[in-house]
């Protein structure tokens, strides 16, 4: 893999020179310090916060925060069931991610992106992460201009653990399920000296027994042609992972980190599907049925440097971040098809190959200033892709392979951004905090058709503005406005201009010229707290305005091969209420109520369909913990998801429910018990060249029963 563009890279060591001569500067913190009592600057995870749990909720300006440790499931869930916890994140059973119902969603590791949340890693590593091993889960529906602006649904921050404490670490969680899934790790941490380690090995298997079911109409001048298709398709993914991190205090004011990444997941399926084709008249006109045996094997790997320095001057500080990732995947798709005439019989063999790395270094810089706070930052990276699709038809008699070269590829993908933002943050009198900033981002990418000798370039420059003002209407309520201004940048499948295969009656083409969707967020929020009485409340209006929004159209190619292709169709839009109720009742019972109510409007799918998509949703969560005594716990929660359009259409109201068991039967082991259920899914997609449903079934109930164990007791980890 080469990286074709050096100047980049040179400017990176450049940067870090200059910035070594010019002494020490700091990574941002946006919290007001009290004139009375100065203060050591505090970190992103020590800001104030609003905490989404029944047991002990704080206040913070610019994100909600949900805490794990408190939920009685943690021991023996996946960071994807974790995050189904946290305020307005919904996470379906294949790992997609959403916020508010948009899955234009950002997500973050201590503050940075990880390539464990880019592309398909992020699926695996969120269903595949012990929920133990998270800290807290920051959500920011309206980010400030610190962070980047991808991501027009918003950003989520995942703070994993750290070891602060002077007694060693060492926590194993054991966890056995129905259908053979089973799930392990262990996290370990000591400090020795000015050393700190820490630590985490994870393995998870889950298997699933999913059916598929597609009913699709094609519209003609002949009349309405329909095919439908059932597939039964048992799998199992096998994941494994590895986190490792070392930090090193220098002096009182220098530290050190250097951590280290390993992920490895191997999907694996195989089962029948049966085939029909009808004809305008309802006549059967084909059957046949298809043998599918599929595994996709995934790696990642990534290296991170860093270095934070605490200034002279009250609440300065400085942060460089260095990050090298690599990840590959490939893939591996053999199907026999079998028709009731023979000689129509066949075989196919789809593959695909993909290899990514990414270089990065943000330098982030913190200060106080003309009595508030300023911040600002840099952050420069290079990716390098490279795809590769193929595929062969195999001889049913000599099993002699022949590449199909209207279905095969090669591309290559660079992409390079210059990112740095600044932001201050001021208290005007008692009552009054105004947190303004500005995000200036550059992007230039190249994509190279390898097999066509075609090339696309992109080059564009967005500003990011933001900005939040606070009021204290009383010592328990408070008033917050936000805007912010976020872009979805297209990815490399949505711009190669080549047809990808996905099977013989699906596929899909990118389009070069598809530019960036752009979204302006605004909120008016209020918080009311009573600690007396443990209880939490905020109501939040929320509106969105959408550029360039990201449509589906679609056509029929070679015949019957279904082709869609992303494109630019117009404005959008979204407004709708949020509502969260957080309750402690006496010491027995916890109760957390969730629900957003949204309208959206979406542009045309297609040019035929010329009015606007419309849909109202409700989506909510409710989770109710009583504590049946001091050693145990239980909880029940539900979360339900309202209708949700598409770039292609929409998708129907699904639900989720669990029970979970949590029993502390000594300071050093924590038994657990947990059962989770979810509905069917359906979605529809409608334009010009018909109407498809498709519905998915995972099968049954998911039992997990797990252990938690502290040979140190639970002072040790302070849990």
């Amino acid at each position: 893999m080469k990286w074709h563009h050096p100047p980049y890279a040179a400017l990176l060591a450049t940067t870090a020179l200059a910035l070594s001569l010019a002494g020490p500067v700091a990574a941002q913190d946006t919290t007001e310090k009290p004139k009375s009592k100065p203060e050591k600057a505090k970190s992103d995870s020590d800001l104030e916060t609003v905490t989404v749990t029944a047991a002990k909720p704080a206040r913070k300006i610019d994100r909600d925060v949900y805490d794990p440790k408190t939920d009685p499931a943690t021991a023996t869930s996946s960071a994807a069931e974790a995050l189904n916890k946290a305020p307005g994140v919904n996470v379906d059973p294949e790992g997609n991610v959403t916020l508010r119902g948009n899955s234009s969603v950002q997500i973050l590791v201590d503050g940075k992106p990880s390539a464990m949340m880019q592309g398909n890693f992020r699926a695996i590593t969120l269903q595949s992460l012990p929920a133990d091993a998270i800290a807290s889960i920051e959500v920011m529906t309206t980010p400030s201009a610190q962070f980047s602006a991808d991501g027009g649904g918003g950003i989520i921050n995942i703070v994993m653990k750290k070891n602060r404490s002077l007694r060693p670490i060492l926590g194993v969680r054991l966890g056995a399920g129905n259908e053979g899934r089973y799930n392990a790790s262990v996290n370990a941490g000591v400090a020795k000296g000015r050393f700190t380690f820490n630590g985490s090995l994870n393995l998870n298997r889950d298997t699933r027994q999913p059916e598929f079911y597609v009913n699709r109409e094609r519209y003609s001048q002949a009349g309405t042609m329909r095919f439908s298709g059932l597939s039964d398709m048992p799998q199992s993914t096998d994941s494994y992972g590895f986190i490792g991190a070392v930090g090193f205090n220098a002096t009182n004011t220098d530290a050190l980190g250097l951590e280290v990444t390993l992920n490895q997941s191997d999907y694996r399926s195989r089962g029948d599907s049966r085939f029909e084709d009808h004809d305008s008249m309802g006549q059967l006109t084909t059957r046949y049925q298809s043998r599918d045996d599929r595994r996709n094997d995934s790696q990642q790997g990534s290296v991170r440097f860093s270095y934070s320095h605490d200034g002279d001057t009250e609440g300065e500080s400085f942060k460089a971040d260095l990050r090298q990732n690599r990840s590959t995947q490939s893939s591996e798709n053999l199907s026999d098809y079998n028709f009731s005439t023979a000689s129509q019989n066949r075989r196919t063999l789809r593959s695909g190959d993909n290899t990514q790395n990414t270089l990065a270094m943000s330098i982030d810089y913190n200060r106080q200033l003309w009595g508030g706070v300023f911040t600002s930052g840099l952050e420069l990276s290079a990716n390098a892709a490279k795809t590769n699709n193929a595929e062969h038809d195999i001889s049913l008699t000599t099993g002699a392979r022949t590449l199909d070269t209207r279905r095969s590829n090669v591309y290559e993908v660079d992409q390079d951004q210059i990112e740095g933002y600044v932001t201050y943050q001021k208290a005007i009198g008692v009552r009054w905090t105004v947190l303004s900033g500005l995000r200036l981002e550059t992007t230039n990418l190249t994509l190279n058709q390898v097999t066509t000798r075609a090339s696309v370039a992109q080059r564009y420059s967005h500003l990011h503005p933001s900005f939040a003002v606070q009021y204290l209407l009383s010592e328990s309520s408070k008033l917050r406005y936000n805007y912010g201004h976020r872009i979805t940048r297209p990815n490399a499948g949505d711009l190669n201009p080549f047809v990808i295969y996905w099977d013989d009656r699906n596929a899909r083409s990118g389009n070069p010229d598809l530019k960036p969707s752009e979204t302006h967020l605004n909120e008016l929020r209020y918080e009311y707290s009573n600690r007396a009485k443990n209880l939490n409340f905020t109501a939040t209006w929320f509106y969105k305005k959408n550029e360039n929004v990201f449509v589906e159209r679609s056509t029929y190619i070679d015949d019957n091969v279904y082709l869609s292709r992303r494109e630019n169709g117009g404005d959008g839009m979204e407004n709708g209420l949020d509502l969260m109720y957080n309750r402690r009742f006496g010491s027995k019972w916890d109760v957390n109520l969730q629900t957003t109510f949204k309208h959206e409007q979406r542009p045309p799918r297609s040019s035929s369909f010329t009015t606007i998509t419309e849909a109202d949703s409700l989506t909510g969560s409710v989770r109710i913990g009583y504590r049946t005594s001091t050693k145990g716990q239980v909880q029940v929660s539900l979360n339900a998801a309202g209708k949700q359009l598409t770039g292609q259409g929409y998708s129907e109201p699904t639900h989720r429910w669990s029970v979970s068991y949590s029993r502390r039967i000594n300071g050093k082991l924590t038994a657990t018990a947990n059962l989770q259920d979810h509905s069917m899914s359906r979605s529809i997609i409608e334009n010009e060249a018909g109407r498809t449903v498709t519905e998915l079934n995972l099968g049954g109930l998911n039992v997990m029963f797990g252990l938690l164990i502290n040979p140190f007791g639970l002072s040790g980890n302070r849990r």
